[in-house]
């Protein structure tokens, strides 16, 4: 007859810890420890940063206006027109699931205001370890390179 596990019991020793349950089509990304879709990968800083210098470059040649339109219609797939272009998504590990439009207007307001006014969330996201930029920590996102939409 076997025991029941002790609830106030350590953890196993030697690496023996156990695995996260994690849903169908989902995968636990090691390197940076959220819960990821299938077929998604943690965008690197040069892919954000690309994504960046494009997102103004469309904001230019849209006289921002058109920028702000095709944004409130790709904030809805938790992506801004430049990720859309890049391949790249918006994702929150603490639900599961892509951006929703106001994570994603919270995102770029505090990116526009800290990137674009003071340059201190560029500084923040080229000097930190983590791969997040100030939008996205003010949102709890991550940003993914999802080349086949799989999130």
């Amino acid at each position: 007859m076997s025991q029941a596990p002790d609830p106030d019991a350590e953890a196993p020793k030697g690496g023996y810890e156990p695995q996260p349950s994690v849903q169908p089509g989902m995968y636990v990304d090691r390197k940076s420890g959220p819960t990821l879709p299938d077929g998604a990968r943690p965008a690197r800083k040069d892919q954000v940063a690309s994504a960046y210098v494009l997102a103004v470059l469309l904001f230019i040649v849209t006289l921002g206006v058109g920028y702000l339109i095709w944004s409130v219609v790709t904030w809805g797939q938790g992506q801004t027109p430049a990720q859309r272009i890049r391949g790249l998504r918006c994702w929150r590990p603490e639900t599961g699931r892509v951006a929703d439009r106001g994570q994603m207007a919270l995102r770029q307001f505090t990116g526009l205001v800290l990137n674009g006014q003071l340059l201190i969330g560029v500084w923040i996201m080229l000097s930190s370890m983590s791969e997040v930029s100030v939008g996205d920590i003010f949102a709890g996102t991550v940003v993914l390179r999802d080349p086949g939409n799989a999130s």
